[in-house]
């Protein structure tokens, strides 16, 4: 079967609807937006111009294209379903562009919930039934966007610790680390929220995100780091009885630079404990390393409670290596050591330890984030409440206002065609025809591309909400 073929990129009910529309339907005009109730107050969008460049742009409908999803849909649903008419009309009339028009904010912007992300509507009449067969790859939008959300709230969520605690903000752009790419559900999705991710961050191990700004976002610069690091496989390779050879040899084979080591591999209490025992030759061997200037050892416990492991953890290695007070009076490590917390975490989690930090008097400077499945695949489409909606329809020449409104309010869709505006820091969705300058911009038109984004500028957008406090 041909790949991305996108007269079969819907959900099947989609492909009965070119007959169901009202006699005279010449324009369908949908809309994207984060409904009322999502988990967070702004969606940063992102990743549309990624689903363009991917399976939008240029010529997608082809001969093949048509006579394979009439094929299959025939077996499928039934014969005489698909909208082969409509299809073989875009190809000979369209030579197989497109005939539609996506306005959309700017990437990496932060939209107040409840307002207009993204519009769709058909350029020719006879295809007024493409824009809502769209819906279903569109609307994957949610996914990229959600966690460009979560990881800049994350930010804000660091940003504002650090500050409180008199912290040195040198290590905020490492403070949350994507550990997500063995957990996600395909590296399609991996590469796409893990750029997502770089929009605010950094840190990463899923490498294969690192392709996205420079194959999609024109940006040849690289945005993600690691850092050389452990696993169990290593530290548990002589067993019980060698985790202490095996911490030497780490340690004495390690490169300049960041060393991070899982430390509960048996027991991380006696681990630290032998790690900060002054003379003991582990000590001595961290210690040596330390010594080589921009060394930094981080220590990793990856099971138990989070909160009371990390205080516990924290407490050991001043303990062990000593502490001295930030200028608000909160504890910091006297040498180039910290904690990584990284398992099972959330932004709820990450609060609670960061929140727990400070009460306990410790700065958080002290600690960075590894996120995972958390990152990738807890996320789902209602984490933002995303919805695309179908709000107006052009018959026999007239505007049609088009809506929901379920016994759930929290559903009802808008109405009429929109413009996004913005008043002080806040924005607002209105009419059409409504004074003020419309934030939406023509991304794409009948197959074409018109605005081809930078990585840097959206995520410069990105770090201008995520860094205010």
């Amino acid at each position: 079967m041909i790949e991305n073929n996108i007269c079969l990129l819907t959900d099947s009910y989609k492909v009965t609807h070119h007959y169901f529309y009202p006699k005279g339907t010449e324009k369908i005009y949908s809309y994207l937006e984060s409904r009322v109730g999502a988990e967070f107050n702004k969606t940063i969008f992102y990743g549309l111009q990624y689903i363009i460049k991917k399976y939008f742009e240029g010529q997608v409908v082809t001969p093949e294209r048509i006579d394979e999803a009439d094929r299959l849909i025939s077996a499928h649903i039934g014969e005489g379903i698909f909208n082969y008419d409509g299809w073989q009309y875009i190809l000979d009339e369209h030579d197989g562009y497109l005939p539609v028009e996506i306005r959309a904010v700017p990437e990496g912007t932060p939209v107040d919930v409840s307002n207009v992300l993204m519009t769709v509507e058909n350029t020719d009449s006879k295809s007024y039934w493409l824009p809502n067969y769209l819906e279903s790859l569109l609307l994957q939008v949610w996914y990229p966007s959600t966690v460009a959300t979560l990881s800049a709230e994350v930010r804000k969520l660091a940003n504002f610790y650090l500050d409180v605690t008199g912290s040195c903000k040198d290590n905020l752009d490492f403070m949350l680390h994507d550990f997500g790419y063995r957990g996600a559900t395909s590296t399609e999705s991996s590469m796409l929220s893990g750029s997502a991710h770089l929009l605010s961050f950094s840190g990463t191990d899923t490498i294969p995100a690192l392709t996205i700004p420079e194959n999609y976002y024109n940006d040849s610069d690289l945005y993600g780091f690691s850092v050389q690091a452990t696993e169990h496989s290593v530290m548990t390779s002589l067993g019980p009885e060698g985790e202490m050879e095996q911490i030497l040899n780490v340690i004495d084979n390690a490169k300049e630079g960041i060393l991070s080591i899982v430390i509960d591999s048996y027991n991380y209490r006696n681990f630290l404990t032998e790690a900060g025992k002054s003379g003991g030759e582990l000590n001595e061997a961290i210690l040596n390393f330390l010594d080589v200037e921009n060394n930094k050892i981080v220590f990793r416990p990856d099971s138990g409670e989070p909160v009371s492991t990390t205080i516990d953890c924290l407490t050991l290695l001043a303990e062990g290596f000593g502490s001295h007070l930030t200028d608000k009076g909160y504890k910091v490590f006297d040498l180039n050591i910290g904690l990584l917390w990284g398992d099972g975490l959330n932004y709820q989690k990450i609060r609670d330890i960061l929140f727990a930090m400070k009460s306990g008097g410790w700065a958080a400077e002290n600690i960075i984030f590894g996120m995972g499945g958390g990152l990738h695949t807890a996320v789902n489409r209602d984490t933002q409440r995303n919805a695309f909606k179908c709000s107006a329809q052009l018959r026999d020449g007239e505007w049609h206002d088009i809506f929901k409104n379920p016994l759930d309010s929290s559903k009802k869709s808008k109405t009429g065609r929109f413009k996004l505006i913005k008043e002080n820091d806040s924005f607002k969705t209105l009419p059409i025809d409504a004074d003020g300058d419309d934030l939406l911009q023509t991304v794409f038109r009948n197959g074409e591309l018109l605005i081809d984004d930078n990585f840097a500028d959206i995520k410069q957008r990105a770090l201008n909400y995520s860094n205010f406090l």
